[in-house]
């Protein structure tokens, strides 16, 4: 799922997850659905063959908690905070910012665009990943996880 280059991201039914799609020929990918208890909320996202998991991103509800995604082994790939990315060391991978013209992209230190967004209805954004990703197996993990995040539950309603 994470190697294609677009990612439209819509919902299959209020309330119960996202849908990640090819946009070229709307070809399912995978899914993410979210749960919230009184102690954490979470993100569990899975590819479409068979339903492997992909990653999941936990926080614990309670102040200043990050989020933190895991790979399908459980390993830590990293940390969202505020608008920052970071990798596991801590050491920023990339922020996400809104442009003037509104659209949300992800850059790294220097500026150098990595992925944006691009709203395509209500209920649908198109994810656009950039080659760009700084060598960082799990760059576009990150950035759809922050993505899911800032704007996965806006879908979902």
């Amino acid at each position: 799922m994470l190697e294609h280059s677009q990612i439209l991201i819509s919902t299959f039914k209020p309330g119960y997850g996202l849908l990640f799609e090819n946009p070229e020929n709307l070809t399912l990918l995978g899914n993410a659905t979210f749960k919230s208890s009184l102690l954490s909320q979470n993100w569990t996202v899975c590819e479409d063959d068979d339903n492997p998991l992909v990653f999941t991103l936990n926080k614990l509800k309670v102040p200043f908690a990050n989020w933190t995604i895991s790979d399908a082994s459980d390993l830590t790939v990293g940390f969202l905070y505020s608008n920052q990315l970071l990798m596991p060391t801590s050491r920023i991978y990339c922020y996400r910012t809104i442009k003037s013209s509104g659209i949300t992209v992800w850059e790294d230190e220097v500026g150098s665009q990595l992925a944006s967004l691009q709203p395509q209805s209500p209920k649908a954004n198109l994810l656009v990943f950039n080659e760009n990703q700084r060598g960082l197996p799990f760059g576009r993990m990150l950035i759809l996880a922050d993505y899911l995040i800032q704007y996965g539950a806006e879908l979902q309603v």
